[in-house]
């Protein structure tokens, strides 16, 4: 027993050693996310430069704003808020040069808070529609906007789904070069021929009903914003942001995607979902980096050449 306990010891040490000398990667660290929850702030944090607006938005002053004959709303969590990107990558200025580039003078303005869910979506929908009289809002969902609502306070709060085992991975990522090799190795390319075991993954998002109070939750904010925005003549748009991880076959949330789906159509909510755009990807080519999984300028520039496209949207562009 000995023995074979000085020989696994033995083995990491040489696999550690050879992986600092032959794997050409520095460790940048747990990825913490950054949301400001103040007005005319100015935030530089891993290398990124955030800067908001007077109402905490990051999106421009509301005197330097483009004369343009249409706004559009855009709600959602870190990834529209540009979570690990400058401010020319977000998926609203992306949004508003394509749309800009075909003849269309349209405001696309990023009113995201950079966390939150359906039910904080819907408060900022609430509060930003008559500052910007928007005449479309788009709401992108992404995975964690289905998690207990209870698990989040206001938009200073990142609502992430707590895992035991989510904590056991990030301290050995930060003890071991590498297991973090190992890790990402399974994480970009492993996780595609095996899949993610769902045991892995929080349970709130499997066998969603009404029995799961973060999924019913969902449903009754999107219903809000659906019927404000139908009361106040704003056109309404979804759309569905995959988790960028194992995009084949074996994605883990294709039953939340098909629930969405099902969801959007019996309401009445016309959606979009980016599944099948990213599907082409390694997921790594599509994240900020190793540490930071969320979507980089490739990401969002896919996301707005889509969107652009997307015959429902532009019916909605000419209301």
């Amino acid at each position: 027993m000995l023995l074979a306990i000085a020989s696994v010891a033995v083995f990491f040490v040489i696999a550690e050693g050879l992986t600092v000398l032959l794997w050409d990667y520095k460790l940048q660290g747990s990825h913490v996310g950054v949301v400001i929850d103040k007005g005319d702030k100015r935030v530089v944090h891993e290398g990124i430069e955030y800067v908001t607006n007077s109402l905490g938005l990051r999106e421009r002053e509301l005197d330097r704003r483009p004369k343009a004959q249409k706004t559009i709303l855009v709600l959602g969590d870190s990834f529209v808020w540009g979570d690990g990107i400058p401010v020319e990558s977000l998926i609203t200025y992306k949004l508003e040069k394509r749309l800009s580039g075909l003849g269309y003078s349209i405001e696309v303005v990023n009113g995201s808070g950079g966390a939150g869910n359906a039910e904080s979506e819907y408060q900022r929908l609430i509060w930003l529609t008559p500052i910007y009289r928007p005449s479309m809002v788009i709401v992108f969902f992404f995975t964690n906007d289905i998690l207990e609502a209870s698990d989040v306070v206001d938009d200073s709060k990142l609502l992430v789904a707590k895992s035991w085992r989510q904590n056991i991975k990030e301290f050995l990522r930060s003890k071991s070069l590498f297991f973090a090799f190992l890790y990402y190795l399974y994480k970009d390319r492993i996780v595609e021929i095996v899949g993610v075991p769902q045991s892995l993954l929080p349970p709130d998002y499997f066998n969603l009903s009404d029995s799961k109070p973060g999924w019913k939750s969902f449903k009754d904010y999107a219903l809000k914003m659906r019927d404000y925005c139908n009361q106040n003549n704003v056109s309404f748009r979804y759309v569905i942001i995959p988790t960028l991880t194992c995009l084949n076959n074996r994605y883990p949330y294709k039953e939340m995607h098909d629930k969405l789906k099902q969801f959007f159509s019996d309401s009445g909510i016309e959606y979009f979902d980016l599944f099948p755009v990213f599907r082409p990807y390694r997921p790594s080519m599509l994240w900020v980096n190793l540490e930071n999984s969320h979507w980089n300028d490739l990401g969002t520039s896919l996301a707005a050449e889509t969107l652009v496209k997307w015959k429902s949207f532009l019916i909605g562009l000419e209301r």
